[in-house]
Protein backbone atom coordinates (compact mmCIF):
# COMPACT_ATOMS: atom_id res chain seq x y z
CA UNK A 1 0.00 0.00 0.00
CA UNK A 2 1.48 3.44 -0.81
CA UNK A 3 3.26 4.96 2.14
CA UNK A 4 1.83 8.48 3.17
CA UNK A 5 3.61 11.41 5.11
CA UNK A 6 1.32 12.34 8.68
CA UNK A 7 2.24 15.39 10.16
CA UNK A 8 1.29 15.36 13.92
CA UNK A 9 1.38 18.73 15.73
CA UNK A 10 1.13 18.58 19.24
CA UNK A 11 1.05 21.93 20.84
CA UNK A 12 1.84 21.70 25.06
CA UNK A 13 0.32 23.81 27.34
CA UNK A 14 1.71 24.89 30.06
CA UNK A 15 -0.52 28.33 31.23
CA UNK A 16 -2.53 26.76 34.36
CA UNK A 17 -6.27 27.29 34.67
CA UNK A 18 -7.50 26.23 31.07
CA UNK A 19 -10.63 27.74 29.96
CA UNK A 20 -13.57 25.48 29.19
CA UNK A 21 -15.11 26.02 25.98
CA UNK A 22 -17.19 29.26 25.76
CA UNK A 23 -15.48 30.92 28.80
CA UNK A 24 -13.62 34.03 29.51
CA UNK A 25 -10.40 34.42 31.38
CA UNK A 26 -8.71 37.46 33.07
CA UNK A 27 -5.01 36.00 32.37
CA UNK A 28 -3.01 39.82 33.02
CA UNK A 29 -2.98 43.80 33.68
CA UNK A 30 -5.21 45.38 36.08
CA UNK A 31 -9.23 44.81 36.31
CA UNK A 32 -9.37 49.07 36.81
CA UNK A 33 -8.98 51.57 34.52
CA UNK A 34 -6.60 54.47 34.11
CA UNK A 35 -4.40 51.94 35.98
CA UNK A 36 -0.58 52.11 35.83
CA UNK A 37 1.79 49.19 33.87
CA UNK A 38 4.86 47.72 35.35
CA UNK A 39 8.02 46.97 33.32
CA UNK A 40 11.36 45.40 34.50
CA UNK A 41 14.61 47.61 34.19
CA UNK A 42 15.86 44.91 32.15
CA UNK A 43 14.94 44.88 28.28
CA UNK A 44 13.71 41.44 27.02
CA UNK A 45 13.32 39.74 30.80
CA UNK A 46 9.72 38.34 30.88
CA UNK A 47 8.29 39.05 34.33
CA UNK A 48 4.81 38.11 35.92
CA UNK A 49 4.59 41.85 36.92
CA UNK A 50 5.48 43.00 33.80
CA UNK A 51 2.38 45.09 31.93
CA UNK A 52 1.93 48.19 29.63
CA UNK A 53 0.24 50.64 30.38
CA UNK A 54 -3.34 51.12 29.26
CA UNK A 55 -3.46 51.35 26.03
CA UNK A 56 -5.43 52.50 23.24
CA UNK A 57 -5.07 51.49 19.47
CA UNK A 58 -1.40 50.09 19.51
CA UNK A 59 0.58 48.27 16.54
CA UNK A 60 -0.06 44.53 17.83
CA UNK A 61 1.70 41.18 15.72
CA UNK A 62 1.83 37.35 16.56
CA UNK A 63 5.15 36.12 15.42
CA UNK A 64 6.00 32.68 14.12
CA UNK A 65 6.50 31.12 17.45
CA UNK A 66 3.49 32.36 18.34
CA UNK A 67 3.88 35.20 20.87
CA UNK A 68 2.20 38.33 20.52
CA UNK A 69 4.20 41.89 20.08
CA UNK A 70 2.60 45.27 20.75
CA UNK A 71 3.88 48.92 19.51
CA UNK A 72 3.54 52.50 20.91
CA UNK A 73 -0.56 53.09 21.04
CA UNK A 74 -2.31 55.97 22.94
CA UNK A 75 -1.76 55.77 26.78
CA UNK A 76 -3.17 57.96 29.72
CA UNK A 77 0.36 60.82 29.09
CA UNK A 78 -0.80 60.29 24.81
CA UNK A 79 1.60 58.76 22.39
CA UNK A 80 3.44 55.57 24.03
CA UNK A 81 7.02 54.57 22.50
CA UNK A 82 7.49 50.86 23.83
CA UNK A 83 7.76 47.65 21.81
CA UNK A 84 6.50 44.78 23.97
CA UNK A 85 5.97 41.18 23.65
CA UNK A 86 3.78 38.67 25.60
CA UNK A 87 4.49 35.24 25.64
CA UNK A 88 0.93 33.11 25.91
CA UNK A 89 2.82 30.34 27.35
CA UNK A 90 4.12 31.60 30.54
CA UNK A 91 1.34 34.71 30.91
CA UNK A 92 3.76 37.00 30.79
CA UNK A 93 5.48 40.28 29.32
CA UNK A 94 8.83 41.60 28.45
CA UNK A 95 9.92 45.09 27.27
CA UNK A 96 12.13 44.93 24.34
CA UNK A 97 12.75 47.93 23.11
CA UNK A 98 11.43 52.15 23.89
CA UNK A 99 11.77 53.80 21.08
CA UNK A 100 12.23 57.93 20.70
CA UNK A 101 9.61 60.58 20.50
CA UNK A 102 10.42 61.60 17.22
CA UNK A 103 11.63 58.32 15.84
CA UNK A 104 15.79 57.61 14.48
CA UNK A 105 14.72 57.17 10.98
CA UNK A 106 18.57 56.33 9.84
CA UNK A 107 19.64 55.51 6.22
CA UNK A 108 16.29 54.35 3.61
CA UNK A 109 16.40 50.77 3.93
CA UNK A 110 19.47 50.11 6.17
CA UNK A 111 18.57 48.17 9.42
CA UNK A 112 20.52 49.52 12.25
CA UNK A 113 20.31 49.17 15.62
CA UNK A 114 19.31 52.85 16.77
CA UNK A 115 16.88 53.20 13.94
CA UNK A 116 13.03 53.10 15.86
CA UNK A 117 9.78 54.42 14.71
CA UNK A 118 8.44 57.88 16.29
CA UNK A 119 5.75 57.51 18.83
CA UNK A 120 2.37 56.82 17.00
CA UNK A 121 -1.10 55.30 17.41
CA UNK A 122 -4.80 56.15 16.18
CA UNK A 123 -5.16 52.69 14.11
CA UNK A 124 -1.76 52.00 12.74
CA UNK A 125 -1.94 49.07 10.11
CA UNK A 126 0.53 46.45 10.48
CA UNK A 127 1.20 42.85 9.01
CA UNK A 128 4.03 39.84 9.32
CA UNK A 129 5.63 38.94 6.82
CA UNK A 130 6.35 34.79 5.75
CA UNK A 131 10.04 35.45 7.08
CA UNK A 132 8.51 36.47 10.52
CA UNK A 133 9.19 40.40 9.90
CA UNK A 134 6.79 42.69 11.51
CA UNK A 135 5.65 45.61 9.60
CA UNK A 136 3.70 49.09 10.20
CA UNK A 137 2.47 51.85 8.08
CA UNK A 138 1.72 55.86 9.16
CA UNK A 139 -0.58 56.06 11.89
CA UNK A 140 -0.78 59.70 13.66
CA UNK A 141 2.21 60.09 15.34
CA UNK A 142 5.78 62.93 15.69
CA UNK A 143 7.73 62.87 12.41
CA UNK A 144 11.97 63.51 12.39
CA UNK A 145 11.30 66.99 13.94
CA UNK A 146 9.09 66.10 16.41
CA UNK A 147 5.77 67.93 14.34
CA UNK A 148 2.88 65.43 15.47
CA UNK A 149 0.40 64.76 12.20
CA UNK A 150 -0.33 62.11 10.11
CA UNK A 151 2.39 59.79 8.98
CA UNK A 152 3.25 57.19 5.99
CA UNK A 153 5.85 55.87 6.82
CA UNK A 154 6.96 52.21 6.13
CA UNK A 155 8.55 50.45 8.56
CA UNK A 156 9.74 46.73 9.09
CA UNK A 157 11.11 45.30 12.54
CA UNK A 158 13.56 41.90 12.54
CA UNK A 159 12.94 40.08 15.89
CA UNK A 160 16.65 38.22 16.07
CA UNK A 161 18.53 41.28 15.12
CA UNK A 162 15.81 42.95 17.10
CA UNK A 163 16.64 46.33 14.37
CA UNK A 164 14.05 48.42 13.05
CA UNK A 165 14.14 49.11 8.51
CA UNK A 166 12.61 52.79 7.19
CA UNK A 167 11.67 50.83 4.20
CA UNK A 168 9.30 53.44 2.52
CA UNK A 169 7.46 56.61 2.74
CA UNK A 170 8.14 60.30 4.42
CA UNK A 171 9.77 61.04 7.10
CA UNK A 172 7.68 63.89 7.72
CA UNK A 173 3.94 64.13 8.54
CA UNK A 174 1.02 65.35 6.51
CA UNK A 175 2.44 63.57 3.22
CA UNK A 176 0.30 63.77 0.14
CA UNK A 177 1.62 60.45 -0.83
CA UNK A 178 1.55 59.48 -4.86
CA UNK A 179 -0.65 57.31 -6.87
CA UNK A 180 0.73 57.16 -9.93
CA UNK A 181 -1.22 54.77 -12.41
CA UNK A 182 -3.72 52.70 -11.17
CA UNK A 183 -2.09 49.16 -11.35
CA UNK A 184 1.35 49.86 -12.25
CA UNK A 185 3.85 49.73 -9.83
CA UNK A 186 6.54 52.00 -9.29
CA UNK A 187 9.43 53.63 -6.87
CA UNK A 188 7.82 56.65 -6.86
CA UNK A 189 4.68 55.39 -5.47
CA UNK A 190 3.20 55.77 -2.05
CA UNK A 191 -0.17 55.82 -0.21
CA UNK A 192 -0.74 59.10 1.60
CA UNK A 193 -0.76 59.51 5.12
CA UNK A 194 -3.94 58.00 7.18
CA UNK A 195 -4.75 56.51 10.73
CA UNK A 196 -7.33 54.50 12.08
CA UNK A 197 -7.66 51.66 10.05
CA UNK A 198 -6.81 47.76 10.59
CA UNK A 199 -7.44 46.81 7.03
CA UNK A 200 -4.32 45.72 6.41
CA UNK A 201 -3.54 41.69 5.24
CA UNK A 202 -0.34 39.42 3.62
CA UNK A 203 -1.99 37.72 0.90
CA UNK A 204 -0.73 34.18 -0.40
CA UNK A 205 1.95 35.76 -2.55
CA UNK A 206 3.80 37.84 0.91
CA UNK A 207 2.28 41.17 -0.45
CA UNK A 208 1.01 43.54 1.87
CA UNK A 209 -2.41 45.08 1.42
CA UNK A 210 -3.93 48.30 2.86
CA UNK A 211 -7.63 49.56 2.63
CA UNK A 212 -9.34 53.07 3.50
CA UNK A 213 -8.49 54.38 7.27
CA UNK A 214 -8.76 58.67 8.00
CA UNK A 215 -6.52 61.23 6.39
CA UNK A 216 -7.81 63.67 8.86
CA UNK A 217 -10.18 64.66 11.52
CA UNK A 218 -12.59 64.93 8.47
CA UNK A 219 -11.67 63.40 5.54
CA UNK A 220 -11.79 59.25 4.70
CA UNK A 221 -10.02 57.32 2.36
CA UNK A 222 -11.41 54.60 -0.14
CA UNK A 223 -8.46 53.02 -1.66
CA UNK A 224 -6.44 49.58 -1.64
CA UNK A 225 -2.84 49.81 -2.40
CA UNK A 226 -0.67 46.22 -2.29
CA UNK A 227 3.41 46.43 -1.34
CA UNK A 228 5.35 43.80 -2.54
CA UNK A 229 8.15 42.76 -0.60
CA UNK A 230 10.36 41.68 -3.66
CA UNK A 231 10.94 44.76 -5.06
CA UNK A 232 10.44 47.19 -2.62
CA UNK A 233 7.61 49.18 -4.16
CA UNK A 234 3.65 49.96 -3.71
CA UNK A 235 0.72 49.78 -6.31
CA UNK A 236 -2.78 51.67 -6.24
CA UNK A 237 -4.58 48.98 -6.66
CA UNK A 238 -8.56 49.82 -6.56
CA UNK A 239 -10.69 52.94 -5.39
CA UNK A 240 -10.69 56.49 -5.89
CA UNK A 241 -8.01 58.95 -5.62
CA UNK A 242 -10.67 61.58 -3.88
CA UNK A 243 -11.60 61.57 -0.20
CA UNK A 244 -14.99 60.78 0.81
CA UNK A 245 -16.20 58.62 -1.57
CA UNK A 246 -19.74 57.23 -1.62
CA UNK A 247 -19.32 53.53 -2.68
CA UNK A 248 -20.91 51.12 -5.06
CA UNK A 249 -22.62 48.42 -3.23
CA UNK A 250 -24.16 46.79 -6.56
CA UNK A 251 -25.61 43.05 -6.29
CA UNK A 252 -25.13 41.13 -3.00
CA UNK A 253 -23.01 38.02 -3.43
CA UNK A 254 -21.95 39.18 -6.94
CA UNK A 255 -18.76 40.68 -7.56
CA UNK A 256 -18.53 43.98 -9.86
CA UNK A 257 -15.67 45.57 -11.14
CA UNK A 258 -17.24 48.69 -10.51
CA UNK A 259 -17.95 47.55 -7.17
CA UNK A 260 -15.88 49.60 -3.69
CA UNK A 261 -16.83 50.27 -0.21
CA UNK A 262 -17.83 53.79 1.15
CA UNK A 263 -14.62 55.41 2.58
CA UNK A 264 -14.24 54.43 6.06
CA UNK A 265 -11.80 53.94 8.95
CA UNK A 266 -11.98 51.62 12.27
CA UNK A 267 -13.24 48.11 11.19
CA UNK A 268 -12.58 44.42 11.63
CA UNK A 269 -10.69 42.39 8.77
CA UNK A 270 -9.70 38.83 8.24
CA UNK A 271 -8.34 36.39 5.22
CA UNK A 272 -9.87 33.31 4.25
CA UNK A 273 -8.56 30.31 3.11
CA UNK A 274 -8.67 30.82 -0.62
CA UNK A 275 -6.58 33.87 0.22
CA UNK A 276 -9.91 36.24 -0.59
CA UNK A 277 -9.57 39.53 2.18
CA UNK A 278 -12.31 40.60 4.17
CA UNK A 279 -13.96 43.39 6.07
CA UNK A 280 -16.53 44.52 8.39
CA UNK A 281 -18.27 47.73 9.68
CA UNK A 282 -16.42 51.06 10.20
CA UNK A 283 -17.20 54.53 10.58
CA UNK A 284 -17.77 57.20 7.35
CA UNK A 285 -17.65 60.41 6.69
CA UNK A 286 -21.42 61.00 7.55
CA UNK A 287 -20.59 60.29 10.69
CA UNK A 288 -22.18 56.68 10.34
CA UNK A 289 -21.41 53.32 11.50
CA UNK A 290 -21.90 50.14 9.04
CA UNK A 291 -22.29 46.91 9.51
CA UNK A 292 -21.79 45.93 6.04
CA UNK A 293 -19.28 42.97 4.66
CA UNK A 294 -17.31 42.70 2.58
CA UNK A 295 -14.93 40.37 0.47
CA UNK A 296 -11.70 41.60 -1.81
CA UNK A 297 -10.30 38.96 -4.46
CA UNK A 298 -7.02 40.09 -4.79
CA UNK A 299 -6.57 37.94 -7.72
CA UNK A 300 -9.24 39.55 -9.73
CA UNK A 301 -8.91 42.95 -8.00
CA UNK A 302 -13.04 42.74 -7.58
CA UNK A 303 -15.49 43.63 -4.31
CA UNK A 304 -18.05 41.96 -3.48
CA UNK A 305 -20.48 43.28 -0.72
CA UNK A 306 -21.68 40.24 1.11
CA UNK A 307 -23.69 40.95 3.79
CA UNK A 308 -25.56 43.35 5.84
CA UNK A 309 -27.07 47.04 4.95
CA UNK A 310 -26.15 49.81 2.24
CA UNK A 311 -27.06 52.52 5.37
CA UNK A 312 -26.03 53.89 8.11
CA UNK A 313 -26.52 53.32 12.21
CA UNK A 314 -27.97 50.17 11.53
CA UNK A 315 -29.67 48.25 14.69
CA UNK A 316 -29.07 44.74 13.72
CA UNK A 317 -31.43 41.72 14.16
CA UNK A 318 -29.22 39.57 16.76
CA UNK A 319 -31.36 36.39 17.60
CA UNK A 320 -30.14 33.88 20.30
CA UNK A 321 -26.87 33.45 21.13
CA UNK A 322 -25.21 30.49 20.01
CA UNK A 323 -27.65 30.11 17.58
CA UNK A 324 -26.68 30.62 14.00
CA UNK A 325 -29.19 32.48 11.53
CA UNK A 326 -28.56 33.83 8.13
CA UNK A 327 -30.93 36.95 9.24
CA UNK A 328 -28.76 37.87 12.32
CA UNK A 329 -26.51 40.62 11.75
CA UNK A 330 -24.45 42.72 14.56
CA UNK A 331 -25.42 46.32 15.20
CA UNK A 332 -23.56 48.71 13.19
CA UNK A 333 -20.47 50.06 15.05
CA UNK A 334 -16.25 50.78 14.91
CA UNK A 335 -13.20 50.61 16.72
CA UNK A 336 -13.74 46.55 16.98
CA UNK A 337 -9.95 46.27 15.94
CA UNK A 338 -9.77 42.74 18.38
CA UNK A 339 -10.59 39.87 15.30
CA UNK A 340 -9.16 36.64 14.87
CA UNK A 341 -9.48 33.96 11.72
CA UNK A 342 -10.62 30.34 13.16
CA UNK A 343 -10.25 27.41 11.45
CA UNK A 344 -12.72 26.79 8.98
CA UNK A 345 -13.21 30.11 7.90
CA UNK A 346 -14.87 31.58 10.85
CA UNK A 347 -14.48 35.22 11.62
CA UNK A 348 -14.79 36.93 14.76
CA UNK A 349 -14.73 39.78 16.35
CA UNK A 350 -15.41 41.77 19.64
CA UNK A 351 -17.22 45.01 20.65
CA UNK A 352 -16.41 48.42 19.33
CA UNK A 353 -18.58 51.15 19.48
CA UNK A 354 -22.07 52.64 18.18
CA UNK A 355 -21.24 56.00 17.95
CA UNK A 356 -19.17 58.71 19.11
CA UNK A 357 -20.97 59.17 22.55
CA UNK A 358 -19.24 57.18 24.76
CA UNK A 359 -20.98 53.90 23.89
CA UNK A 360 -19.39 50.37 23.41
CA UNK A 361 -20.28 47.05 23.14
CA UNK A 362 -18.76 43.49 24.88
CA UNK A 363 -20.11 41.20 22.48
CA UNK A 364 -18.33 38.26 20.53
CA UNK A 365 -19.33 37.85 17.23
CA UNK A 366 -18.53 34.78 15.10
CA UNK A 367 -18.96 34.79 11.02
CA UNK A 368 -19.12 31.51 8.88
CA UNK A 369 -18.05 32.14 5.46
CA UNK A 370 -19.53 28.71 3.90
CA UNK A 371 -23.29 29.50 5.17
CA UNK A 372 -22.63 33.35 5.18
CA UNK A 373 -23.93 33.60 8.45
CA UNK A 374 -23.18 35.34 11.84
CA UNK A 375 -23.55 33.94 15.00
CA UNK A 376 -23.77 35.69 18.67
CA UNK A 377 -20.75 33.88 21.19
CA UNK A 378 -20.42 35.86 24.23
CA UNK A 379 -21.50 38.94 25.70
CA UNK A 380 -24.15 41.34 25.83
CA UNK A 381 -25.79 43.70 22.96
CA UNK A 382 -26.80 46.29 25.26
CA UNK A 383 -23.98 49.44 25.57
CA UNK A 384 -21.35 49.71 28.14
CA UNK A 385 -21.69 47.02 30.43
CA UNK A 386 -19.17 46.47 33.37
CA UNK A 387 -18.41 42.96 32.52
CA UNK A 388 -16.91 40.64 35.07
CA UNK A 389 -13.16 39.98 36.30
CA UNK A 390 -13.31 36.96 38.39
CA UNK A 391 -10.28 35.62 39.42
CA UNK A 392 -6.75 36.15 37.52
CA UNK A 393 -6.36 32.77 35.79
CA UNK A 394 -9.25 31.14 36.76
CA UNK A 395 -11.70 30.60 33.75
CA UNK A 396 -15.78 30.61 34.93
CA UNK A 397 -18.61 31.06 32.62
CA UNK A 398 -20.23 34.31 34.56
CA UNK A 399 -16.23 35.86 33.65
CA UNK A 400 -16.78 38.57 31.09
CA UNK A 401 -14.69 41.78 29.41
CA UNK A 402 -15.84 44.92 30.01
CA UNK A 403 -17.20 47.52 27.29
CA UNK A 404 -14.61 48.30 25.09
CA UNK A 405 -12.83 50.27 21.77
CA UNK A 406 -9.92 49.92 19.98
CA UNK A 407 -8.50 47.08 21.77
CA UNK A 408 -6.21 44.64 19.80
CA UNK A 409 -6.68 40.68 19.65
CA UNK A 410 -4.10 37.82 19.04
CA UNK A 411 -4.82 33.80 18.49
CA UNK A 412 -2.45 31.34 19.98
CA UNK A 413 -1.22 28.04 18.75
CA UNK A 414 -3.78 26.45 21.17
CA UNK A 415 -6.51 28.32 18.74
CA UNK A 416 -7.54 30.21 22.37
CA UNK A 417 -8.09 34.15 21.38
CA UNK A 418 -6.40 36.86 23.16
CA UNK A 419 -7.48 40.49 24.00
CA UNK A 420 -5.34 43.49 25.37
CA UNK A 421 -6.72 46.84 26.46
CA UNK A 422 -8.44 49.62 24.65
CA UNK A 423 -10.72 52.48 25.36
CA UNK A 424 -14.17 51.70 27.89
CA UNK A 425 -16.92 54.22 29.17
CA UNK A 426 -14.64 54.63 32.41
CA UNK A 427 -11.44 55.06 30.77
CA UNK A 428 -8.68 53.13 29.63
CA UNK A 429 -7.70 49.26 29.74
CA UNK A 430 -4.60 47.04 30.25
CA UNK A 431 -6.13 43.83 31.00
CA UNK A 432 -5.18 40.80 28.76
CA UNK A 433 -8.26 38.33 28.48
CA UNK A 434 -8.41 34.80 26.54
CA UNK A 435 -11.29 32.87 25.41
CA UNK A 436 -11.55 29.72 24.40
CA UNK A 437 -13.86 29.10 20.94
CA UNK A 438 -17.12 26.92 21.79
CA UNK A 439 -17.16 25.08 18.77
CA UNK A 440 -20.70 23.90 19.46
CA UNK A 441 -21.49 27.58 19.26
CA UNK A 442 -20.47 27.63 16.05
CA UNK A 443 -21.66 24.61 14.41
CA UNK A 444 -17.75 23.38 14.59
CA UNK A 445 -17.59 25.79 11.79
CA UNK A 446 -16.97 23.08 8.92
CA UNK A 447 -18.57 24.25 5.63
CA UNK A 448 -21.09 21.61 3.80
CA UNK A 449 -19.53 19.36 0.96
CA UNK A 450 -19.07 20.91 -2.85
CA UNK A 451 -21.89 19.65 -5.09
CA UNK A 452 -20.54 16.58 -7.16
CA UNK A 453 -17.97 15.79 -4.80
CA UNK A 454 -17.05 12.08 -4.33
CA UNK A 455 -18.28 10.85 -1.12
CA UNK A 456 -15.75 10.89 1.46
CA UNK A 457 -15.39 8.29 4.83
CA UNK A 458 -13.66 7.77 7.49
CA UNK A 459 -14.50 4.13 9.38
CA UNK A 460 -15.71 2.60 11.36
CA UNK A 461 -16.78 4.83 13.31
CA UNK A 462 -16.41 4.68 16.59
CA UNK A 463 -13.47 2.92 16.91
CA UNK A 464 -10.02 2.14 18.97
CA UNK A 465 -8.54 4.76 16.43
CA UNK A 466 -7.50 2.53 13.21
CA UNK A 467 -9.58 4.24 10.39
CA UNK A 468 -10.49 3.25 6.72
CA UNK A 469 -9.88 6.81 4.64
CA UNK A 470 -12.57 6.08 1.26
CA UNK A 471 -14.18 7.55 -1.26
CA UNK A 472 -17.26 6.36 -3.94
CA UNK A 473 -16.02 7.72 -7.23
CA UNK A 474 -18.78 10.42 -8.63
CA UNK A 475 -19.21 10.59 -12.53
CA UNK A 476 -16.57 12.84 -13.33
CA UNK A 477 -13.92 12.41 -10.77
CA UNK A 478 -11.64 8.74 -10.93
CA UNK A 479 -9.59 9.79 -8.51
CA UNK A 480 -8.53 12.39 -5.23
CA UNK A 481 -5.51 14.65 -5.93
CA UNK A 482 -3.30 17.26 -4.28
CA UNK A 483 -5.90 17.03 -1.05
CA UNK A 484 -5.21 18.04 2.81
CA UNK A 485 -6.97 15.99 5.53
CA UNK A 486 -6.91 17.68 8.72
CA UNK A 487 -8.30 16.01 12.43
CA UNK A 488 -9.27 18.72 14.91
CA UNK A 489 -10.07 18.75 18.24
CA UNK A 490 -13.49 20.55 19.63
CA UNK A 491 -11.60 23.47 19.96
CA UNK A 492 -10.75 24.07 16.23
CA UNK A 493 -6.80 22.85 17.24
CA UNK A 494 -5.37 21.17 14.05
CA UNK A 495 -3.57 18.20 15.75
CA UNK A 496 -2.69 15.93 12.71
CA UNK A 497 -2.76 16.72 9.15
CA UNK A 498 -2.42 14.21 6.31
CA UNK A 499 -1.58 15.15 2.44
CA UNK A 500 -2.41 13.06 -0.33
CA UNK A 501 -1.10 13.28 -4.02
CA UNK A 502 -3.35 10.64 -5.26
CA UNK A 503 -6.17 8.40 -3.42
CA UNK A 504 -7.41 5.43 -5.48
CA UNK A 505 -10.28 3.72 -3.77
CA UNK A 506 -9.10 3.71 0.18
CA UNK A 507 -5.74 3.76 2.53
CA UNK A 508 -5.85 2.59 6.30
CA UNK A 509 -5.10 5.57 8.30
CA UNK A 510 -4.29 5.25 12.27
CA UNK A 511 -4.99 8.05 14.89
CA UNK A 512 -2.55 7.62 17.94
CA UNK A 513 -5.44 10.47 19.57
CA UNK A 514 -6.35 9.67 22.94
CA UNK A 515 -10.51 9.05 23.48
CA UNK A 516 -12.31 11.61 22.79
CA UNK A 517 -14.67 13.51 19.91
CA UNK A 518 -12.96 14.99 16.87
CA UNK A 519 -13.89 16.58 13.61
CA UNK A 520 -11.70 15.61 10.39
CA UNK A 521 -11.97 17.76 6.90
CA UNK A 522 -10.74 17.10 3.41
CA UNK A 523 -9.78 20.21 0.80
CA UNK A 524 -8.05 20.69 -2.44
CA UNK A 525 -7.05 23.66 -4.24
CA UNK A 526 -10.40 24.79 -4.82
CA UNK A 527 -12.83 23.54 -2.10
CA UNK A 528 -13.36 21.76 1.12
CA UNK A 529 -14.71 18.03 -0.88
CA UNK A 530 -15.55 16.43 2.84
CA UNK A 531 -15.53 16.50 6.26
CA UNK A 532 -17.19 14.79 9.08
CA UNK A 533 -16.86 13.80 12.38
CA UNK A 534 -15.04 10.69 14.56
CA UNK A 535 -15.28 9.18 17.90
CA UNK A 536 -11.95 7.32 19.16
CA UNK A 537 -12.49 5.19 22.29
CA UNK A 538 -9.71 3.10 23.63
CA UNK A 539 -9.84 0.54 26.22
Amino acid sequence: MRKVLLVVTIALMTVNSYGQMGEWTWMNGSDSANSSGYFDQTFGMFDSLNSPDPLYEPCEWTDLNGNFWLFSGIGGNGLQNSLWEFNPNINQWALIKAAQRNGVYGTFRVPAPNNNPSQRGLGVPTWVDTAGDLWLFGGQGFDVNGVQGILNDLWRYNIASNEWTWMSGSDTINNIGSYGTILVSSASNNPPGRSETNASWTDNNNNLWLFGGCNDSTSNLDEMWKYDLSINEWTWMKGPDSLNYNGVYGIVGVPDSLNNPCSRYCYSKWKDSNGNLWLFGGFDNYVQTHNDLWRFNPVSNEWTWMKGPNIGNDTGTIGSKCSTSITSNPKARYENRACWTLPNDNFVFFGGGFDQSSTYYNDLWNYNVSNNSWTLMSGSTLLNQAGNYGTKTVSNPNNMPPNRYGSVGWKDNMGNLWMFGGGSNNGSLNDMWRFVPDTNCINSGIPQSTPNSPAISLYPNPNNGTFTLSYHLSNCQLSIVNCQLKITDVTGRTLYSLYISNLEGQETLTLPLSSGIYFWQMQNDAAIIGNGKVVIIRN
